[in-house]
């Protein structure tokens, strides 16, 4: 069996119907994803699997096959002390905090007190079911090289990025 590239326009909605994104905002590109490549989550992709160009479908997928559960471990203080000195700490702010050795987590500042921030390490989606309208545009077989761009893309997003590290003592999980 071969593997397909497929290319699909979507738009994303939570259980309350409001639309969280689309393909189609701003001129937006489909989204394309090499089967099997791990590149969209994974709910999505297996109730697109045999999907073809001009297949539209209507998609639930249930928050443990997107995003996850929320995770009350992954919600943490740290004192203001523990980011760098030139480093401006807002709401919104991502930084990378090392939650083993040689391994970074993404968090985002969601409050901030006059001592401490609250980060959460959770996906902004994790928790929540989604709904997804698509269209496929393009479902082909992959060549050699959109695997190996495929496999290239998901080796980046696992590499660690400099993003001004927090080293707090809360970050042992």
């Amino acid at each position: 069996m071969s593997v397909r590239l497929v290319e699909f326009d979507y738009i994303l909605k939570n259980s309350t119907g409001e639309i969280l994104d689309s393909s189609k905002e701003a001129g937006g590109e489909p989204m394309r994803y090499v089967e099997g490549a791990g590149q969209i989550i994974p709910g999505l992709e297996s109730r697109m699997k045999g999907l073809n160009k001009g297949d539209k479908k209507e998609i639930e997928v249930p928050f443990i096959e997107a995003y996850g559960p929320r995770e009350d471990k992954l919600v943490i203080e740290v004192p203001l002390l523990q980011f760098p000195p030139d480093q401006k700490v807002a709401v919104g702010l991502e930084v990378e905090i090392e939650v083993a050795e040689g391994y970074f987590h993404s968090f985002t500042v969601t409050k901030l007190g006059i001592t401490h921030a609250t980060l959460d390490g959770n996906h902004e989606l994790s928790g929540e079911d989604l709904y997804f309208s698509v269209e496929v545009k393009e479902a082909r077989e992959a060549t050699v090289d959109e695997i190996a761009e495929s496999k290239e893309e998901m080796d980046e997003m696992d590499e660690d990025e400099d993003h001004g590290h927090v080293h707090g003592e809360n970050c042992d999980h």
